[in-house]
């Protein structure tokens, strides 16, 4: 870019000298403008726009995960549960918490949908048995059986349910699903940055003066992560089984928080929440002593630019993986949040965790971006945040990197008191 700066400049410089005056101002805003775009493109350490693509679809995600997903879920109804049940339904009701009756209705309108459970009890469908008749008086519980209905058709959820009972078998279902989306989630996103980072023509400007990462440590961190997944997705499940029997303070629509001033202030002070506790988990796995070594350390192994890649976002000991995400579960008691944002949150964590592994300088500050958790993965004990770097700046933790990763020569790193 420099070389190019100056060749611009040298240009710009000989033409000016022959050129009517009017060119010297062009000539020095030209030079003004490119000077500050350098500037600014050095200081986030990139120099391919394109790159930023990653990080930006990754924010629009969490964006949408906090409002598009209550909004939606507010305009799919008109009626609330009481007035449901009452048969008092009229104009200005209160929203129906997303998916509300209609699908467990369409459903018990096929007469080979019908389902007896072990007690005798006739329902209209195996869904409807573990809604207990009534979808609108277990939001949750509704919603979750509502997504399993796409994987897993009355048939075969009554199977399952034949097997291990409604509450057991309900919650099989949940698990099945939570891996399913797990494996679509980390394949799916890992792909896309892979293509990216690894396989689009820019794939040669990235790795022009940087080490590319082997082939067999990718494998090596699928493997990994593929192991692990299986008892990670059991987090999600104990969470939805809190939320169904009111253990937390989880709302189903905007309404019933007391409007959108108000459940955005929620949103806002149970991801702030969560974020702390996520720094707190992660620091305590780095300097406690058993927990590093036998816990947090597998991750670890991976401690140099050229050693990261998208594969590694949850190639982690399943112990590691449900610590460091528990604090969405554990907030949830003290803090109230959106049911389908909270869903959605966890969805943009897989995600997010993709991007922080890659080892690129996509980044914009203060968001805890690759750049950053390259630096943690390097020096170990600084950046421990998850999204956003205030924990570390608070804590005395935080460090800047400077200079491009994964460059030729040694990285160094300034830490910010």
């Amino acid at each position: 870019a420099s070389s190019h700066l100056v060749i611009l400049s040298s240009t710009t410089e000989n033409k000016s000298r022959s050129a009517l005056p009017l060119l010297w101002m062009s000539a020095a805003l030209q030079n003004s403008t490119i000077t500050m775009a350098t500037r600014t493109a050095n200081k986030a350490h990139s120099t391919v726009p394109r790159r930023m693509l990653p990080i930006v679809v990754v924010i629009a995600t969490f964006a949408l995960a906090c409002l598009a997903t209550s909004a939606y879920a507010d305009s799919n109804g008109t009626i609330n549960p009481e007035q449901a049940s009452s048969g008092a339904v009229g104009s200005g009701t209160a929203a129906v918490p997303f998916p509300g009756p209609h699908w467990i209705e369409r459903m018990g309108q096929l007469p080979e949908n019908q389902y007896t459970t072990a007690d005798g009890t006739r329902y209209t469908s195996v869904y409807d048995a573990i809604l207990h008749g009534d979808p609108l008086g277990e939001p949750c519980r509704n919603f979750n059986a509502y997504i399993n209905s796409f994987l897993f058709s009355p048939k075969v959820a009554g199977s399952i349910v034949d097997r291990f009972g409604v509450e057991w078998g309900h919650y099989l279902l949940c698990y099945l699903r939570n891996f399913i989306g797990a494996l679509v989630v980390y394949y799916g996103t890992a792909s896309i940055f892979h293509y990216f980072i690894f396989v689009h023509p820019q794939s040669k400007e990235i790795f022009k003066d940087r080490e590319r990462p082997t082939s067999e440590i990718m494998w090596e961190q699928i493997r990994f992560a593929q192991g692990s997944m299986f008892v990670y997705t059991m987090l999600p499940v104990l969470d939805e089984w809190l939320i169904e029997k009111g253990y937390t303070r989880a709302y189903f629509t905007v309404e019933e928080i007391g409007g959108w001033p108000t459940h955005i202030a929620c949103m806002v002070l149970y991801f702030a929440c969560v974020e702390v506790g996520i720094y707190w988990v992660h620091r305590t796995l780095h300097t406690n002593k058993f927990l590093y070594k036998y816990i947090h350390l597998p991750h670890h192994i991976y401690n140099r630019p050229e050693t990261l890649t998208p594969w590694a976002s949850i190639a982690f000991h399943p112990l590691d993986g449900i610590a460091q995400a528990s604090p969405y579960v554990w907030v949830m008691p003290f803090v109230p949040c959106h049911y389908l944002c909270h869903i959605g949150l966890i969805f943009f964590t897989a995600i997010w965790a993709t991007y922080i592994h890659d080892s690129m300088d996509w980044n914009i500050d203060p968001i805890m971006g690759a750049k950053y958790h390259t630096v943690h993965h390097t020096h170990y004990i600084y950046n421990y945040g998850q999204v956003f770097t205030f924990c570390d700046q608070i804590w005395g933790t935080y460090r800047l990197p400077d200079g491009p990763t994964g460059t030729t020569g040694k990285r160094k790193s300034k830490k910010i008191e």
